[in-house]
């Protein structure tokens, strides 16, 4: 899924929920005023850091409760969605900028410049610009992270790697050398679709896709099968996949994921597992993911979760929305919420550094003079889809990287016809 975010799969949709059950109305019997919360979560320390902001607001806001509710990965996209286009979608909900479009058109989003004036004004400037999409500021990004590779020191020193790759060449010669000691060089899979992204985003931003790029396609003027970053990008998933999971199509995320901190696998890409690394004890460092053997300015970066408000559960549960954002972007509030999911701010008043982890001055460092790239095609479920499923197929071997791009293009054919 195209979504910048930390997620975890699991069988099922493994729901978490607290506080009490929300009515339809706007209040409760005693005068309360309930508003809902629905997020991505697999019940570790990121969905603590938001029960954490959630129990903070209540006591501070005792007229307003909020009922959250976390649902894995796999299932967070499709929950949201039907909800939503029933009429009982949540007050406040992790956007997931695919979405942004289709839920702008059918009012699912609030402008959240209407009563959160207090909050916006302290976004960085680019943060702000990236709020402003479809005419409005229709969604909050609340944390900031250029992605990048954790990887197991021991185990690079058990495969005589010592010293991290910044070529793509050098990246495949120590993948060699880490599956040669007997240690998965990749923790990737592919059963749970999302979780491939997590590989092709990184050489799409190097090799020169881009949100131009994006808009070009969107317009007809270019094609995914002619467009020669994204080719070059699924070759490298391709190339790479030997290097994955063992029978990656059978694996899932969680799986992968567990062999990382089980210290079976010796990368990991994406940050955001960075927390759980800590609480498994592992030696860790960051790398940039090169996928190109010479110098680039860009890199896929992303901000990583994303709110969004519904404007359509009445004006006590949109003001109450509007004041839980306020809340939950308070300095204090923020910054210890961005330490415990160990995430950069989108704020120019928040600092987080050394004092939270030890490899975020290295990640700054890595990050400086990069362009981060967030997007590389028209943003519309349907193209997304067609990806998730191409980039299974290319790791199983069913179909190339031709062929995939062929089915891009259906479906971008399909998002021009439906647009004109």
């Amino acid at each position: 899924m195209k979504k910048w975010l930390k997620g975890t799969a699991a069988a099922g949709a493994a729901i978490v929920t607290i506080g009490a059950l929300s009515a339809c109305s706007g209040g409760a019997g005693d005068g309360t005023t309930e508003i809902s919360f629905m997020m991505w979560g697999d019940g570790g320390d990121t969905q603590t850091a938001y029960e954490d902001v959630i129990a903070a607001f209540e006591e501070e806001n005792p007229d307003i409760s909020v009922n959250a509710e976390f649902f894995n990965t796999n299932d967070y996209d499709n929950i949201l969605k039907t909800r939503l286009s029933g009429g009982a979608g949540p007050d406040v909900y992790g956007f997931d900028l695919g979405n942004i479009e289709s839920f702008v058109a059918d009012g699912f989003a609030a402008d959240l410049s209407d009563g959160g004036e207090s909050y916006l004004k302290k976004l960085t400037p680019e943060a702000a610009e990236d709020s402003q999409r479809e005419g409005g500021t229709y969604n909050l990004p609340i944390s900031l992270s250029g992605n990048g590779i954790i990887y197991n020191k021991a185990l690079f020193e058990k495969a005589g790697i010592t010293e991290e790759p910044t070529t793509y060449s050098e990246l495949l010669e120590d993948a060699q050398k880490l599956s040669d000691s007997g240690t998965i060089p990749f923790a990737m899979s592919a059963q749970d679709n999302w979780w491939p992204q997590f590989i092709v985003y990184y050489p799409l931003a190097e090799h020169g896709a881009n949100e131009e790029l994006g808009a070009e396609m969107a317009a007809g003027e270019a094609t995914f099968s002619d467009s020669k970053p994204w080719k070059e990008s699924l070759d490298i998933v391709h190339e790479l996949t030997p290097y994955y999971m063992p029978n990656p199509v059978g694996t899932s995320q969680t799986a992968a994921q567990s062999a990382f901190l089980a210290g079976q696998s010796a990368m990991f890409p994406a940050t955001w597992i960075l927390s759980d690394a800590r609480d498994a004890g592992l030696d860790v460092g960051y790398m940039n993911f090169p996928t190109t053997d010479g110098p680039t300015d860009a890199i896929w970066g992303t901000y990583q979760v994303r709110f969004g408000v519904n404007p359509n559960n009445g004006d006590a549960k949109l003001a109450a929305s509007q004041k839980f954002l306020d809340f939950f972007m308070q300095d204090d509030v923020y910054a210890d919420f961005l330490g415990k999911v160990k995430l950069f701010p989108t704020t120019t008043t928040v600092q987080i550094g050394e004092d939270v982890d030890p490899l975020f001055p290295d990640m700054q460092q890595s990050w400086e003079g990069k362009q981060f790239i967030a997007a590389f095609s028209p943003t519309d479920p349907s193209i997304q889809d067609a990806l998730l499923v191409g980039l299974q197929n290319v790791i199983s071997g069913q179909k190339t990287t031709e062929q995939v791009l062929a089915d891009l293009d259906l479906a971008l054919d399909q998002y021009i016809a439906n647009n004109k």
